[in-house]
């Protein structure tokens, strides 16, 4: 059994005049990489070329180097030292010449290398422009999943106004291809509380916090479909046996797959049940009725008040916060060994409230478990009175590293790291999210997710078996795997119109395409 207190630590202002140095690994980083336009695959055939296109979230003035690969062997570089490769913020593209004599047909893979001579210092690499633009933000999530195509997206909660809902960008702040924003059909209350805090778990999913009435969590697909939305956590879900006084504030998503769990803080002030898990079963919701599994218990003397977010490192360290002021003084960053089984009342280290943790909104730890990153919002009024802090600690043992944010004391909402070492933080008072780079050299790779398929020839696809379904006109496509093609239908065989793309992995796959009464004709066709 661990002792009930490891070590406690007292932090004051004057810590945050000195910078520690932290080995943060990168800031620039090469993501939405596309072949062809696709997120599938792109395909190539002798004598054709084929477009690789990249988003850089920073000028990547150390250079850029796109590989090709078949299995483990380097068939080509496209560097931007020789001109094939863009190296500026924001959407690139080198162009592959496929070799007239293309040896072996098959599958190929694409790396993108992007490297930086970086800052001197933590560098705050937006600009507060209508790109960044979040209407009184609440929660923030950066797409980490490296095997995603969604691979370094970024999520911003808009929590009032006229566009309650959240924000999707990419890395460099420009809009998500389906869309810069979405509701995902679901009727956030708005008034600052909803949508809440925000995390995307191992299965690619956004999960968010509505924090109006009482909190639930909602699940959208990484387009946030407007159609695809689970309520994962429910009222039956709460508590100490469904008190319907909870506040479920703080969430993270834990593990994937059949082990994947939501933890969740409860902020209720009278009688919080702490931080709470609940497992999510293969439906991707957690059992009606489950009240879940406490994580970390409120104690007297530490988690006094009710944590109001929380944070599990790579290592499985638990972060959390509680809203603390010179009035209600206490430890307002805390650290918890890992969760074993059983309610962990250990503490690692813990942090006083006063002075620079007063009003402490959002806590997040960097994939390496190296960093803790606080959002501070101040106090009194929050937006205007220029005491809030974006602070960092040491994850270990919570020394203090430095105030990012040196531009005044902005009201900061949350804070989230993407998976190569940059901090994204809310600005309440700016209504922007921003990124920051830590200092010094860097370089990231970046696997992309669509792959190469090689042909000697692309065949010409056709349309077989045509039946009528409901709503609809199926047939069977003959064509060649990890193809995409797009259906065409015309009324009069000479105007024709795209109906539907498709790709698969299979030579001949069922498609269906939607009927209308003006296309009698439909046809396949090879997407460039």
């Amino acid at each position: 059994m661990r002792s009930p207190c490891h070590k406690l630590i007292a932090l004051f202002g004057v810590l945050f005049l000195c910078f520690c140095a932290i080995s943060v690994r990168a800031n620039v980083y090469a993501t939405d990489i596309r072949l062809n336009g696709s997120l599938n695959a792109g395909v190539i055939v002798p004598g054709a070329s084929l477009t690789i296109s990249y988003i850089l979230n920073d000028a990547a003035t150390g250079g850029v180097w796109v590989r090709i690969y078949s299995g483990t062997n380097l068939i080509q570089t496209l560097a931007s030292t020789n001109g094939n490769a863009g190296t500026n913020a924001g959407l690139n593209s080198a162009v592959w010449i496929g070799p007239t004599n293309l040896v072996t047909p098959g599958i190929y893979t694409v790396s993108i290398t992007a490297a930086s001579a970086g800052y001197a210092t933590w560098t705050n690499m937006t600009d507060d422009g209508s790109n960044f633009y979040v209407n009184v933000p609440r929660g923030l999530a950066v797409n980490q999943n490296t095997n995603s195509p969604f691979y370094g997206r970024v999520y911003a909660a808009s929590a009032y106004g006229d566009n309650i809902g959240i924000f999707k960008c990419n890395a460099d702040g420009s809009p998500a291809d389906e869309g810069g924003f979405s509701t995902g059909s679901w009727g956030w209350g708005g008034g600052g509380y909803s949508p809440w805090k925000m995390a995307v778990g191992a299965d690619d999913r956004l999960y968010v916090d509505d924090y109006s009435g009482h909190g639930v969590v909602v699940s959208f697909d990484p387009t946030i479909d407007n159609n695809n939305w689970r309520q994962v956590i429910r009222t039956d879900n709460y508590p100490a046996g469904g008190d319907p006084n909870a506040y479920l504030s703080g969430l993270s998503v834990i593990g994937s797959g059949t082990n994947a769990q939501i933890w969740m803080t409860d902020e209720y002030p009278y009688g919080s049940a702490g931080i709470i898990g609940w497992q999510i079963g293969a439906d991707g919701v957690a059992v009606t009725n489950d009240t879940g599994t406490v994580i970390v218990p409120l104690d007297s003397y530490l988690l006094t008040q009710g944590p109001y977010d929380l944070a599990v490192g790579s290592n499985g360290y638990i972060y959390a916060i509680q809203v603390l002021t010179s009035d209600n003084p206490g430890w307002a960053l805390l650290s918890f060994p890992p969760y074993e089984g059983e309610p962990q009342t250990a503490v690692a280290w813990a942090i006083g409230a006063y002075p620079r943790l007063e009003g402490a909104f959002g806590v997040a730890v960097d994939p390496t478990a190296t960093v803790v990153a606080v959002a501070v919002v101040g106090l009194g009024d929050t937006e205007t009175n220029g005491t809030g802090w974006l602070n960092l600690y040491r994850a270990s043992d919570g020394g203090g590293i430095t105030n990012v944010d040196q531009t005044g004391g902005d009201a900061y909402y949350d804070a989230a790291w993407d998976n190569v070492g940059n901090l994204y933080a809310l600005d309440g008072t700016k209504e922007v999210w921003r990124a920051y780079s830590p200092p010094g050299s860097n370089q990231a790779t970046t696997v992309a997710v669509p792959f190469i398929q090689a042909y000697n020839a692309l065949l010409q696809p056709y349309l077989t078996n045509p039946v009528v379904s409901m709503g609809g006109l199926g047939f069977t496509l003959a064509g060649q795997s990890n193809v995409t093609y797009v259906i065409q239908g015309s009324s009069d065989l000479i105007n024709w119109a795209a109906v539907a793309t498709n790709f698969s992995v299979l030579d001949n796959r069922p498609i269906s395409v939607p009927v209308s009464g003006e296309q009698n004709f439909y046809r396949a066709m090879t997407v460039p």
